[in-house]
C-alpha cells in the first residue's frame, strides 16, 4: 500500500466521518472502497462495449462528405479550433 494524502471539503469529511463511526470502518477504508467501486471494481466508468450494445446500430449510420472528421471531430461537432489529431 501506498501512503498518500488527500484534502477534502467540510462536508466531505463529514460524511465520512459519521459513516466511519457507522460502520466501523476508517475513513482510509471508505475512501478506497470508494476508489475501488467507482474506477476499479465492476461498476468501474469504463466498461468494455458487449456485442449487443446498441451503440453499435449507430456506427455507419451516418454520412458526411468531409474526409477528416476522425481526426477533427471536436471542430465539426463543437466548432473546436482544435484541429484534433495531428
Amino acid at each position: 500500500m501506498k501512503r498518500t494524502q488527500l484534502y477534502l471539503d467540510e462536508e466531505e469529511h463529514k460524511i465520512l466521518k459519521r459513516l466511519s463511526l457507522k460502520t466501523g470502518k476508517s475513513v482510509g477504508q471508505l475512501v478506497r472502497e470508494a476508489i475501488d467501486e467507482v474506477y476499479c471494481g465492476k461498476n468501474a466508468l469504463e466498461k468494455p462495449l458487449s456485442d449487443s450494445d446498441p451503440i453499435w446500430k449507430f456506427i455507419g449510420s451516418g454520412q458526411c462528405h468531409e474526409t477528416d472528421v476522425s481526426g477533427r471531430h471536436d471542430h465539426y461537432l463543437y466548432g473546436s479550433q482544435d484541429e484534433g489529431i495531428r
